[in-house]
């Protein structure tokens, strides 16, 4: 039986056809936008609004979310035989173009922490899709200590005297009303956060923001910019941890975005920790995940 690994994230724009697609495919997901009103903004918004937010892509050189999970790819593949894949929600390759001519799949969603507008929205696109073979899907694994311990490593190597900074742990937002829905999303990252405290070394404090809204909603808070006030001639180092790969959330968001909001709130030093991306030891540890659910 042929068998495949399938690493599988939500995409990333590397030109403005790609974005284009991308706002497009997102926008067409009932997973994110509910209701019929969807296809009237899939239709209509990435026509008008993908030429201004590429001009953002441009500043950091397009999405790095391929190159460095091909890179991860490579590494997972210096220990494990078996045929590893990726796969994008909105744009190629998507699932179903990845996975032709394979009988047995498990898909990792590249995202750590459950909700119904990522790895929701990957099932969906399982059921969707015309595979007849065996498929199985890894669950969250926020709760991993390895994991966890590769987090506090990272941190570590980037921050020799925690004492001095505050940390914020930077998630992607959710609109309340996907949260009052019955999500797990935002009560996981907490959680996920309190079992990190108990492992990292000691900073000034360590506190929760969330990024990325979009919309005339109601989203999640408090808002990284509210948490960025409170740090006036403080130091701050930021992780996004609700992210495994940088992406343009990252590197446009949070390394440029949220720097100037810093610098211009007086934040007297600002650091953003890299994602796990493409170390050995993720991929070693991806390599383990994997062999658990195999």
């Amino acid at each position: 039986m042929k068998k495949a690994i399938v690493l599988s994230n939500m995409g990333g724009a590397r030109s403005p056809e790609e974005l284009k697609l991308f706002l497009k495919n997102m926008f067409s997901d009932p997973r994110i936008i509910p209701g019929k009103i969807r296809h009237l903004i899939a239709a209509l918004l990435p026509s008008y609004r993908y030429k201004k937010v590429w001009k953002d892509y441009e500043k950091i050189g397009g999405s790095r979310i391929y190159d460095i999970t091909e890179s991860l790819i490579g590494e997972m593949k210096k220990e494990n035989p078996t045929d590893i894949l990726l796969s994008m929600r909105y744009t190629h390759p998507f699932l179903e173009e990845s996975v032709k001519g394979y009988e047995e799949l498990l898909i990792l969603p590249l995202y750590p922490h459950y909700s119904s507008t990522t790895t929701g929205s990957i099932h969906d696109e399982i059921e969707q899709m015309n595979f007849d073979g065996k498929i199985t899907v890894i669950p969250e694994f926020y709760k991993n200590k390895e994991f966890n311990q590769l987090i506090v490593q990272s941190i570590s190597r980037e921050i020799k005297h925690p004492q001095d900074y505050h940390l914020v742990f930077s998630a992607h937002g959710l609109p309340e009303y996907i949260t009052k829905k019955g999500d797990p999303y935002i009560s996981q990252v907490y959680e996920h956060v309190e079992l990190l405290k108990k492992i990292l070394p000691e900073f000034k404090s360590i506190e929760v923001g969330f990024q990325s809204r979009l919309g005339p909603v109601k989203w999640q808070k408090p808002y990284l910019e509210e948490v960025l006030k409170n740090f006036k001639n403080e130091k701050v180092v930021v992780y996004p941890i609700s992210f495994l790969i940088d992406n343009s959330e990252t590197d446009f968001e949070l390394k440029i975005e949220y720097a100037h909001w810093a610098k211009k709130l007086g934040v007297k030093e600002y650091k953003v920790i890299e994602c796990l991306n493409d170390h050995p030891d993720f991929a070693q540890f991806i390599n383990k995940l994997t062999e658990k659910y195999s």
